[in-house]
């Protein structure tokens, strides 16, 4: 209705990327999927104490993954959520 007298609709956010997570191995292995396809694994605590969060290429099987770590659990699952928030707004 607002096009009809020339105002332009007001834009929302882009939709964030669903991510679904699956606790595997007792809690030892975090994997975050979207929609259904597994992009990035965190494991740990390992013995220093860090979370290994390791990046998985859905494009490319000939790029070895990434590899990044955190102190805690939850430091690397924001890490997930703001990379997949970055990608979901530039593909909008």
């Amino acid at each position: 209705m607002a096009r009809i007298f020339g105002i332009p609709q007001l834009s929302s956010s882009p939709p964030r990327a669903r991510i679904g997570w699956e606790t595997r191995y007792e809690g030892i292995l975090s994997v975050a999927s979207i929609d259904g396809v597994p992009v990035a694994g965190i494991s740990g605590p390992w013995p220093d104490g860090h979370f290994a969060l390791t990046w998985w290429s859905t494009r490319d099987s000939e790029t070895a993954p990434t590899l990044e770590f955190y102190s805690t659990m939850q430091a690397a699952r924001a890490r997930v959520e703001q990379v997949t928030a970055h990608f979901a707004r530039k593909a909008a």
